[in-house]
């Protein structure tokens, strides 16, 4: 995402919708909160670790996909493996691609990191399971990005509220 907020900082984008920037992306952004939404740990249905009482204990004995360094979510996820004492653990995989990890997950052992609402589709049909993980670091904000520096634009505005509405609907 350091590319998004880049072109929107460059006024190549007039906005950007998604979670929050860490601090660092944040330069020169201004963020407008429309949700919360967290990341889950996901796999097949049928995945072994869907029998633990405590799965955060066995996501080392599997392999991981994990978001790419540059995604918004990679610092949520190593935060997050951090505190279960994991700080090294790293994916046999990293992609945030839908396509890539359903596939993944669908034919392996594989336990994939990735924002809820890319999958909500796959986890309304089934096709894979959110493994239980407690943890309110796997949180994070989704809005609205703009850049500082753009002119006001009611175009963007109009686009901003609409966006706002649509989320106090759902």
């Amino acid at each position: 995402n350091w590319l998004l907020f880049n072109q929107l900082r460059d006024q190549t984008l007039d906005l950007v919708v998604g979670r929050m920037p860490e601090k660092e992306t944040a330069a020169g952004v201004t963020f407008r909160q429309l949700y919360i939404e967290d990341v889950v740990l996901v796999c097949r249905p049928d995945h072994p670790i869907l029998g633990s009482d405590s799965p955060e204990w066995h996501i080392s004995d599997h392999p991981l996909i994990m978001p790419p360094r540059g995604a918004v979510i990679s610092q949520t996820v190593e935060r997050y493996l951090t505190s279960i004492g994991l700080p090294e653990m790293r994916g046999a995989f990293e992609t945030v691609a839908l396509p890539v990890g359903r596939k993944i997950v669908g034919i392996s052992d594989a336990l994939w990191f990735i924002s809820r609402g890319v999958v909500a589709d796959e986890l309304t049909a089934k096709t894979i399971v959110v493994v239980p993980l407690a943890s309110p670091l796997l949180s994070g904000a989704v809005g609205i990005s703009v850049s500082r520096s753009s002119p006001l634009s009611v175009e963007r505005s109009v686009f901003a509220e609409c966006l706002e509405k649509a989320v106090d609907v759902a």
